[in-house]
């Protein structure tokens, strides 16, 4: 369905409800109007003077009475009648008023019998089409009427009747857009508010708000006296706040309240409800709502205050503008903005202290913020409440003020101290570093409330706060008076001995700060006196109280502070002696202090039983004082070993140094002690325990400073202990050790390579000397000895053993040959390198082909040859000789081989003999070359050298030259000769 009756409920009180009554009348004289058409011609002037229609009359005639059984049908008849009676008149040529007025007449039929239906009929549906074609027809007669009579008399009319045609046929923007024209063609015509009010109402109601702003306004800029001002001026409030214009809805909602002509303050909505025209109450009620929602949409809060602020300058004083401010903190609260709330109420408090209202308005926001759970906010404004209304200003003291009042400075007062309170504590718990200044400033509350209130009931509790509070700030000589009050004057007090117990640490604490603040010594000295004091009252009012222990062994620290040991001792000694501990915590300091106190004293036996005891009571919640009272007894232990190793009981001494180390976790105490305790057996020659606690030693503490010393101390009792083999690794390592000195890293690594070549470990041994080579080529001495036996490692004649020879001759030639050490092992590694070749030489047989082989025998003895004058040229006598022999022998192998060689198989006869002949002729030279070599050794003789080589000569020659040298005198005269 394309309709509603939207449009007749806005005409509700309007000119167009008066039309069914016209109409029901022209129904019942429509036969008349239509005899005159085909009868007696009458004007259409006449006509409708007649039925009452002319819009000029004033009066309507009266019509006769008549029965009428089905009016429905009758009206609906009649209306046909008179539409088809101005069709008729339309369409002849009739003047154009008569004519324009049938048009107008013929539409408005149509449209009250459609608003009729849409009013009257439970189904419209299937009269759908029928309205539509009704409503269709009459939007085309008033359009047409509108465009052939532009100057008809009645046009404003007849565009108001346009406008509820399309706003029935559900054509709002044509419906707007009439209304709109009537307004701005006609501005004189009595339609005028009305039709800019409902336009404006249709085009709110399609959210066309700058378009409604102007409608509205064309009847709120007229007289507010006049219809639909009241109206317009609140919708249009309403429409400024829709487009978030909220400072022009606040001004347009005021207008309305400034029109109440309020002329004295108003508190309340009641008050200004008063004031309210006939029938606008509602309306007033709202514009005090809309206003203060509008301002609820501000960007600031501050805006009520600035708009307000104005106030006086305006025409009219705005006296209703608490009852705004009380309305935006409801609005505010209802919609759970809490703090903006309050920030309302204590704005208007804070602008307008001297009103009444104010004061409810402070405890108001104070509400408000406990509401919205912001207690900080809530505690703030208590205290700014108290700075107006509380103990210290005038309304405190005026002897009107009732007793809620003062309950509620009591409440108030308690909250924030109890707010503070718990503020301060959490600060001191997050280290916050003005948790002392916050304590501080809480005890001067809980001051103040007992000072206002002093026979408060909660007396006792105000005061533990207030020493609590006073010993959290640091001011601990009046929380020991605080405390002492609680202690000792209130008899029925159920925490008197925990009072006092408070004071004893009260007045420590004072104590302890002037001494840390290094303040006289007067000062010092009596607040001392004040703590004994309190510890001895305690002690004598309250024999049975739990901590008496707790206050002696208090009092005992501070003996202990004062190094007055032997006090110490005197008082902690009887309570542990006793045994009757309740709190083994105290238990745990008591031995704490005794073995403190005789560790101090140097009584390190005594030390030792009490730390002792006292170690195993330390849990994993006293881990730091269980590592100082464990490195005390493992101190307490090393002294008493100390003290043993000076008597000479060194055996004791080692034991108690090693348990020393075995108590201790400082490494650096188990090292000293470690390395003592080796130091100690070492010093007994117990060797094997010694290489036991030093192999440790060396093991955990391999950057220790002493590490060298010990290195060397068990490489010693290793080689005591006839373990070369552990022995070698430990020089080994100290060889690695960049910190000794280099004398000794050498050392190190030349025994090591000899222990471990004693140990039968050639290959660490030849591995750890071949690195000492490398290392260290000097001293020259020790590096050629150090070839040599790396050389005998190999089998004789190796070629091992000839590497190591070779180095060693080359060695030598490096350092030039001035060192005669090393010539001599030079000289002995040449002449057996000498020997291999002198060996290779006469192994190679002289075989045919000749030819052949005697080129090889004859290269190879060249470099025997070579070989020997080398070693001969050392000039060692014992060398030099065996090489002159064993060049002999070389000459005299040669010439037997000569002799000895294969002989060709195809010679035999003469040929065989000159052949032989020959051999002979050539050994002979070599056996002469022998001899002569020989000879030269026996020249030596008369110089006093006798060698091997010289005697082996001999013997060579008693057999090559017999009748020279083969009689035995004659050797005999030589040896005679040598002695």
């Amino acid at each position: 369905m394309i309709f509603d009756n939207r449009f007749n409920k806005l005409l509700e009180n309007s000119p167009f409800y008066s039309m069914k009554i016209l109409l029901l009348l022209i129904f019942c004289v429509s036969w008349q109007a239509q005899a005159s058409v085909d009868g007696d011609r009458q004007t259409i002037g006449e006509l409708l003077d007649r039925n009452a229609q002319n819009p000029d009359r004033l009066i309507l005639s009266a019509a006769p009475k008549q029965e009428i059984s089905n009016i429905e049908q009758t009206i609906d008849e009649a209306r046909l009648a008179a539409i088809e009676h101005y069709e008729r008149v339309i369409s002849i040529n009739a003047a154009p008023a008569i004519k324009a007025e049938a048009m107008r007449r013929a539409a408005d039929l149509r449209v009250e019998f459609v608003d009729a239906q849409l009013a009257e009929s439970d189904d419209v549906v299937s009269k759908e089409n029928e309205l539509r074609r009704e409503l269709q027809a009459a939007s085309q007669l008033y359009s047409r009427l509108l465009k052939e009579y532009p100057d008809y008399r009645a046009a404003d009319l007849v565009l108001y009747q346009l406008a509820r045609a399309y706003d029935l046929s559900d054509h709002d923007d044509r419906a707007i857009d009439s209304l709109r024209r009537l307004a701005l063609e006609y501005p004189q015509s009595k339609r005028l508010r009305e039709s800019s009010f409902r336009a404006a109402e249709m085009l709110y109601l399609r959210k066309r708000y700058g378009e409604a702003v102007v409608e509205y306004r064309r009847i709120t800029e007229g007289d507010s006296a006049k219809e639909y001002w009241w109206l317009a001026q609140y919708k249009l409030a309403w429409t400024y706040y829709q487009l978030d214009e909220y400072s022009d809805s606040v001004t347009t909602f005021s207008k309305i309240l400034d029109e109440l002509n309020i002329d004295t303050e108003i508190s309340s909505l009641d008050e200004i409800l008063v004031f309210a025209p006939e029938n606008k109450a509602e309306l007033v009620r709202d514009a005090v709502r809309g206003m203060s929602k509008a301002f609820s949409k501000y960007a600031a809060i501050d805006g009520i205050n600035n708009y307000f602020a104005h106030a006086d300058d305006s025409e009219q004083y705005q006296y209703y503008y608490p009852v705004i401010y009380r309305t935006l903190a409801a609005i505010f609260a209802g919609e759970k903005r809490y703090t903006d709330a309050a920030s309302v109420y204590e704005s208007f408090a804070s602008l307008h202290p001297a009103h009444a209202l104010a004061q409810s308005f402070s405890e108001l926001a104070i509400d408000s913020y406990l509401d919205g759970g912001f207690k900080d906010l809530a505690v703030a404004g208590q205290e700014q409440y108290l700075l107006s209304y509380g103990p210290e200003t005038p309304v405190w003291q005026d002897e009107t003020t009732p007793d809620s009042h003062r309950l509620r400075i009591r409440s108030y007062m308690n909250d924030i101290a109890t707010f503070r309170h718990a503020q301060a504590q959490q600060l001191a718990e997050d280290g916050a570093a003005g948790a002392k200044q916050h304590f501080s400033k809480v005890a001067d509350r809980y001051l103040a409330i007992i000072t206002a209130f002093p026979e408060d009931q909660e007396i006792q509790s105000l005061l533990g706060h207030y020493a609590d509070s006073l010993y959290e700030a640091e001011r601990f000589n009046e929380a020991a008076l605080q405390y002492g009050k609680l202690a000792y004057q209130y008899k029925d007090s159920l925490s008197a001995g925990d009072s006092a117990l408070a004071q004893v640490k009260s007045y420590r604490q004072w104590y302890e700060s002037l001494k840390r603040e290094r303040a006289s010594e007067q000062s010092i000295s009596e607040a001392h006196a004040q703590v004994f004091d309190a510890i001895s009252l305690l002690a004598s009012r309250f024999p049975d109280h739990p901590q008496r222990s707790f206050v002696l062994l208090a009092a005992a620290e501070d003996y202990y502070e004062l190094r007055r040991f032997d006090a110490v001792i005197e008082i902690c000694l009887p309570l542990f002696e006793d045994g009757k501990w309740t709190d083994e915590e105290l238990h745990t300091k008591a031995l704490g202090l005794l073995a403190d106190s005789y560790f101090l004293s140097s009584d390190f036996s005594n030390s030792e039983t009490f730390y002792t005891a006292l170690v195993p009571r330390l849990g994993d919640e006293d881990r730091e004082l269980k590592t100082v009272a464990q490195s005390r007894l493992a101190i307490s232990v090393y002294r008493q070993a100390e003290l043993a190793r000076t008597e000479g009981k060194a055996r004791l001494a080692a034991v108690l140094f090693q348990r020393s180390a075995s108590l201790s976790a400082d490494r650096s105490l188990v090292a000293e002690a470690t390395y003592n305790a080796a130091g100690q057996l070492f010093e007994v020659s117990d060797w094997a325990q010694s290489a036991q606690v030093l192999e440790r030693f060396t093991t955990e503490f391999i950057e220790h400073s002493m590490i060298i010393d010990a290195d060397k101390m068990l490489a010693t009792a290793y080689q005591k202990s006839a373990r070369p083999g552990r022995a070698a690794k430990v020089y080994e390592r100290l060889a690695g050790r960049t910190a000794a000195s280099a004398d000794l890293r050498r050392t190190a690594q030349l025994t090591a390579g000899n222990l471990y070549i004693s140990a039968g470990l050639r290959r660490d041994g030849e591995r750890v000397l071949k690195v000492y080579l490398h290392s260290y080529p000097l001293p020259l001495e020790d590096a050629q000895k150090t070839r040599l036996l790396l050389a005998e490692l190999y089998p004789i004649n190796s070629e091992s053993q000839f590497i190591w020879l070779r180095a060693l001759i080359v060695a030598d030639e490096v350092a030039g040959g001035d060192n005669e050490s090393s010539q001599l092992m030079a000289a002995d590694a040449s002449f057996k390198l000498a020997m291999a070749d002198v060996r290779t030489a006469n192994s190679i047989s002289l075989s045919l082909p000749i030819d052949k082989s005697l080129p090889r025998r004859r290269a190879a003895m060249e470099k025997a040859i070579g070989s020997l004058a080398k070693s001969a040229s050392f000039g060692f006598s014992d060398i030099t000789t065996s090489a002159n022999y064993e060049l002999g022998e070389l000459y005299r192998h040669f010439a037997s081989a000569l002799l000895e060689s294969e002989v060709p198989k195809k010679l035999d006869g003469d040929v065989l003999e000159q052949y032989m002949i020959l051999l002979e002729e050539q050994a002979y030279p070599f056996e002469e070359k022998a001899i002569a070599e020989y000879e030269s050794n026996m020249a030596l003789v008369k110089q006093g050298v006798w060698t091997s080589g010289v005697r082996n000569s001999l013997m060579a020659l008693a057999k090559l030259a017999p009748a020279k040298y083969g009689k035995q005198p004659q050797l005999e005269k030589v040896y005679d000769s040598l002695f």
